[in-house]
């Protein structure tokens, strides 16, 4: 497997990431196989009422593509970008920097299960199965590699819908649009994305749980995954731990696309979700932005998200969830950055990845439209570390480009206490 050299370019391409997908089924939902027989999970608690269950994981499922090493960004026993460099230096706001260094769990009970956002630059409408060192690799290192703290992680490379593909850069038969529910593009992404979870799924231990994580297309395609074979699979909801779903027009504030999961209240609450989108407090989300709302097209039939008309869509406000408070409260979120070209000079870091303690507090802000985790920061903009901040942000996407680092701390916080949750539900007699 190939590695990158990530932390030169992970900045730039998350700017790339676009939300795709929303509120929907796609075509010939495909759930595994079930039959009669009765759960042996351990009884949950009053939380976590045990249920029977009529689903049949299906152990020993092998498919031909994830049977492969080379098939996935991330794979335990791997050497893989997942367990790269996390040395991170904390640079405070009187220039003070400390460094520390992020262990990888050597034993993690739990598992993550992550899928990339848009990333690819392949001029083809849906991507290759081949990763790009500077794409798909340089992502999943900035995104989802300190999970290793917690969790054992499976990052499967999918054919995903290109940059090209969604910004208009190449043309695209009419009956492959850009959208969701039903269209080409989107199947053959999710198909693979549901191939490697059968895969994963079959072929780890029958109580081991796992987390989701996602941003912006991934979150598009771990939301159609939930609803399509986790929300109506008890034993699958019983091994599910949580989903960490960043960035995505996918679920309302309500979460009514499920019947069963829910939005996080609590740290240690599991079975539930953490989602957010990201936006300045002093630039919220402008009334073309396509983040912060929950929205479908009747036809999908527009080419690039530039053709989208708000008059023809039917949207409602995201699902804020703070990872930090769990509630309406603000507080200060913990990034973790990639380390850029001027903050190595303004600190003389070295680190590949760094922290802002006390610069970045946040909430959630709900109003008729959108739903968002609206952020501010405590320092001028002559600060280096701000400047590192304020260049991500977009005036139609906001924050989008940093939905997973600007709370990465707080949700590596979350994933361990719900993994400690679930691992002392389990183990109960």
């Amino acid at each position: 497997m190939r590695r990158a050299s990530p932390h030169a370019t992970a900045v730039f391409l998350l700017s790339l990431t676009i939300s795709l997908g929303a509120c929907g089924v796609w075509n010939n939902p495909s759930n595994f196989d079930e039959e009669s027989s009765t759960s042996n999970v351990p009884s949950q608690t009053t939380d976590y009422p045990a249920v029977e269950t009529t689903f049949r994981l299906p152990q020993g499922y092998i498919s031909a593509i994830y049977s492969r090493p080379e098939a996935w960004l991330c794979l335990p026993s791997i050497d893989d970008i997942c367990g790269s460099d996390h040395t991170t230096t904390a640079i405070y706001p009187d220039g003070k920097i400390e460094e520390t260094v992020a262990h990888k769990n050597p034993d993690p009970l739990i598992d993550c299960f992550y899928i990339y956002p848009t990333a690819s630059l392949d001029m083809s409408a849906n991507s290759d199965l081949v990763p790009g060192p500077e794409e798909e690799l340089a992502t999943a290192w900035a995104q989802v590699s300190r999970y290793n703290e917690v969790c054992d992680i499976y990052a499967p490379v999918y054919r995903q819908r290109t940059v090209p593909a969604t910004s208009g850069l190449i043309e695209i038969p009419a009956n492959d649009s850009v959208g969701g529910p039903g269209t080409t593009g989107f199947e053959v992404a999710y198909d693979d994305v549901l191939d490697a979870f059968r895969h994963f799924i079959a072929n780890s231990g029958d109580l081991r749980g796992f987390v989701l994580v996602g941003h912006s297309q991934g979150t598009a395609m771990l939301t159609e995954l939930i609803k399509r074979e986790i929300d109506t699979s008890d034993l699958l909801r019983k091994r599910f731990i949580s989903a960490h779903l960043l960035g995505g027009a996918h679920i309302s504030a309500g979460a009514d696309e499920f019947e069963t999961i829910s939005p996080c209240d609590q740290a240690h609450e599991i079975r539930c979700i953490v989602a957010y989108n990201t936006f300045f407090g002093s630039a919220p989300p402008s009334p073309e932005s396509w983040f912060g709302r929950t929205w479908h097209h009747p036809s999908w039939s527009i080419s690039s998200w530039e053709e989208l008309s708000w008059e023809d869509a039917e949207s409602s406000p995201s699902l804020c969830v703070n990872p930090k408070t769990f509630n309406a409260a603000r507080a200060e979120l913990t990034p973790l950055l990639p380390t850029d070209q001027t903050i190595k000079e303004a600190f003389e870091v070295t680190s590949p990845w760094v922290t802002y303690p006390g610069l970045i507090v946040g909430e959630c802000i709900k109003d008729q439209v959108f739903g968002y985790l609206s952020v501010e920061i405590r320092s001028g903009s002559e600060d280096p570390r701000a400047a590192h901040i304020r260049s991500q942000n977009d005036a139609q996407s906001g924050l989008h480009s940093l939905d997973v680092n600007i709370a990465l701390g707080d949700l590596i916080s979350t994933a361990k206490i719900q993994a400690t949750s679930y691992l002392d539900l389990v183990s109960k007699p």
